[in-house]
């Protein structure tokens, strides 16, 4: 009988073992809260719709990673304002190739918080301002797996709406055209001179000339070839040819070869004048929606551009293309289900590099960020 209460300590040693097993289970669950951050900002790939009411975007950068955000094919930034150098920089020279998108890289004090810190604040923060007038704001979360770095960001809004809001507000649009201001310089590059002015105003003012100054009839030449006024003071002459090429067009629908494949409904072909020795080029665009209902064109459209290429073919580089005038079939921009609209456009002439080649970009209001496009054949150059 004086060996039963050595037993008892057997009986309560695996209770402890038992404890000490849980407590380890609750450790390695919390590294699976981490999921949790993304209801408040977005990790890995976002697509978001910007709305009236919402203008912040919360992405997720990791201290060795990058942001591509790319927007609407019809608009593009007009100012950027960065915050803190040391936390977030905006790729300057990556915004010189490519005017629709902001790449931002983590500067060398962003660093995520330390593992036992539960709250999740931004560290850094960029605003833009659109050509179409819209500011969004981003803000950018810590985070210390590459893995949630939100790669790429997709913005989604309609212009016209974004537009059309400000303008009921008071507020000015169209950033870069000289009906807004656009050809004077904006007082915000004076206030703070970290912004950057992504492009200049579609016209400059020209000042009274001195007397070593260039004369009138060499500034009209220079902004004839950069494509920034037109090529003739009396545009009689382009309206009168747009309009022919669109009577053209209607009548002779199936001039109109080489679609190309659809692109969320939209299939294009082209029609080019030739040279007639004018200092304008005509080019006719068909646009043929190609589903069951009917499709609403993007503003401004279609978007001329010269895109250059490397030996490959890959492109490093777009610019857009000044259009001189346009004329179109229909004015309301949509297009019926199975019907073709036309816009008959005029351009200057451009001098081209052997790997450069113009583009026509068609986009339609549910997939801005995708348009159609067609280039150019080489010998139309």
């Amino acid at each position: 009988m004086a060996q039963q209460p050595t037993a008892t300590p057997v009986k309560i040693s695996p209770r402890p073992t038992r404890a000490h097993r849980v407590l380890k289970r609750s450790v390695s669950e919390t590294p699976n809260s981490a999921p949790k951050i993304s209801s408040d900002f977005f990790v890995g790939e976002a697509r978001i719709d910007v709305t009236k009411d919402e203008t912040v975007v919360r992405l997720a950068m990791a201290q060795h990673g990058s942001i591509l955000i790319e927007l609407p094919a019809n608009d593009g930034p007009r100012y950027i304002i960065p915050g803190d150098p040391e936390m977030a920089t905006v790729d300057e020279k990556a915004l010189e190739r490519n005017k629709r998108a902001i790449v931002v890289r983590p500067g060398t004090q962003f660093v995520p918080p330390q593992h036992n810190v539960k709250a999740r604040n931004p560290a850094a923060t960029v605003t833009a301002q659109m050509r179409s007038g819209l500011v969004v704001t981003f803000l950018f979360y810590p985070v210390e797996d590459l893995a949630q770095n939100v790669h790429r960001c997709v913005l989604n809004y309609n212009r016209d709406e974004v537009v059309a809001r400000r303008r009921a507000a008071g507020l000015p649009v169209n950033l870069d055209d000289k009906e807004q201001g656009g050809e004077k310089p904006t007082a915000q590059s004076a206030a703070a001179p970290t912004s950057m002015e992504v492009e200049k105003p579609k016209e400059t003012r020209t000042e009274p000339q001195a007397p070593d100054s260039p004369s009138t009839s060499e500034v009209k030449a220079k902004e004839i070839k950069d494509g920034r006024v037109g090529p003739t003071d009396n545009k009689s002459d382009v309206v009168a040819s747009l309009r022919n090429a669109l009577e053209t067009a209607a009548k002779k629908p199936k001039q109109f070869k080489n679609w190309t494949h659809s692109i969320h409904g939209l299939k294009l072909a082209i029609l080019e004048e030739p040279d007639s020795g004018k200092p304008f080029r005509v080019l006719t665009v068909a646009v043929r929606n190609t589903t069951s209902t009917a499709l609403k064109l993007v503003a401004d459209g279609p978007e001329l551009c010269v895109e250059t290429v490397d030996d490959k073919g890959a492109t490093v580089n777009v610019h857009s293309i000044t259009k001189t005038h346009t004329e179109v079939s229909n004015t309301s921009g949509d297009i019926a289900a199975g019907k073709t609209a036309y816009f008959a456009i005029a351009y200057v002439p451009q001098t081209l590099d052997v790997h450069q080649r113009v583009k026509i970009l068609v986009a339609q209001t549910n997939a801005a960020d995708q348009p159609a496009s067609l280039k150019l054949a080489t010998s139309a150059r």
